[in-house]
């Protein structure tokens, strides 16, 4: 039973009310009391609406012509001020929901991406985001209690980036069931990575290797990365159904390259049920052994050895056309042979810029979703 000190009535009265009280027992006007009170009776309207705030002046005079004290008109007044102070107050309750939202996703970046729709209705907000992480009540310590434990440590920076990279995480889950894709097989998978570098020179050489992983049973898409999670790409399983996520957060075909080739090493080396899935950041420097072994693989599938083994000479004095001769040699696509450069810090970040088109120009639309469209 609550406490009574927290009841509070459902309606309360102005002084107003008691003034017209006073006057009805009296037989006044509005315009005899207002000549008592020596003010307008527009001013005397306006206070028994309640819509004037009593003066200590006023309530001296109210307090002569009533017979009662000034304190009296005062407190009435202020009591009823508090009440409606307090009846228009956002709820307790509200402010906690919007704290437990607001802290665990990125709600103004998800409704600009159009992840949940640009309301200002609570209720509608809260729908959504039950109905985007498929729960029946706003309660996030599965977050904690069955994810952290599965996330690499590289990762964990504190509760609130773990929180946003869980929520982006749910959308590519929730996003994957856009796709369909045949049975998954492992060795269509491998045979397909051993000749990966021959796409990158063909023309159509990303749509064409998409469309191969697709046949593998591997789906494929991609989805911006959240703010605060700087994520690149994603390996997970669904159903024993293997995902591969690119973020696009450096729109290079160098990147692009890079990034499919760690996720797929993923796939084939990592992925199981003590690991379902993994997020990377390329950028984050840590001493993982997966990361590692899958930088590993993605760099031999891309031939940076070969690479590094040819230019070892020119690295000092790189030029265009050793670039070109290189791509030729080895048949890989110019923009890999910088980015093999500056991943083994032979070369610097800046010059990445080179030979790198804008790699969301050659991956099917049917592929990139739509939030990403619209940057």
């Amino acid at each position: 039973m609550e406490s009574i000190k927290y009841l509070r009535a459902a309606k309360k009265f102005g002084p107003g009310y008691f003034i017209r009280e006073q006057m009805e027992i009296r037989g006044w006007v509005q315009e005899e009391l207002a000549d008592i009170l020596g003010i307008s009776v527009k001013h005397l309207s306006s206070i028994l609406l309640d819509k004037q705030p009593i003066s200590i002046e006023n309530a001296r005079k109210l307090a002569i012509a009533f017979n009662t004290s000034a304190q009296y008109w005062l407190n009435l007044d202020n009591d009823y001020r508090l009440w409606m102070e307090e009846e228009t107050q956002v709820p307790i309750s509200v402010v906690e929901d919007k704290v437990s939202l607001y802290s665990r996703m990125p709600i103004r970046d998800m409704m600009k991406k159009g992840w949940l729709s640009n309301t200002k209705e609570l209720e509608v907000l809260i729908k959504e985001v039950k109905n985007f992480w498929g729960i029946r009540d706003l309660e996030f310590s599965f977050i904690d209690n069955e994810w952290l434990p599965l996330w690499k440590k590289s990762q964990i920076y504190n509760q609130f980036s773990v929180s946003y990279a869980a929520t982006w995480y749910q959308m590519a889950r929730n996003y994957s069931q856009s796709f369909s894709t045949p049975p998954y097989r492992k060795e269509t998978l491998e045979r397909l990575f051993t000749h990966i570098t021959d796409y990158t020179t063909r023309s159509s050489g990303i749509e064409q290797f998409i469309h191969e992983l697709n046949n593998c049973g591997v789906k494929f898409f991609v989805l911006p990365h959240l703010e605060k999670t700087y994520l690149d790409g994603a390996a997970f399983l669904m159903k024993d159904t293997p995902i591969v996520v690119y973020t696009a957060r450096y729109k290079r075909i160098d990147n692009f390259w890079f990034t499919v080739a760690h996720e797929i090493a993923h796939i084939l080396r990592h992925l199981n049920e003590d690991t379902p899935f993994v997020l990377d950041n390329f950028r984050e420097v840590n001493n993982d052994k997966l990361e590692d072994e899958a930088n590993k693989i993605a760099a031999r599938q891309l031939k940076h050895n070969e690479i590094l083994a040819f230019l070892e000479s020119s690295t000092n004095y790189l030029t265009v056309s050793r670039v070109t001769e290189c791509s030729k040699v080895l048949n890989v696509h110019p923009s890999i042979i910088i980015g093999a450069l500056a991943f083994n810090k032979k070369l610097s970040y800046r010059n990445q810029s080179l030979f790198n088109e804008n790699v969301l120009e050659f991956i099917p639309g049917q592929f990139i979703h739509d939030s990403l469209k619209k940057d």
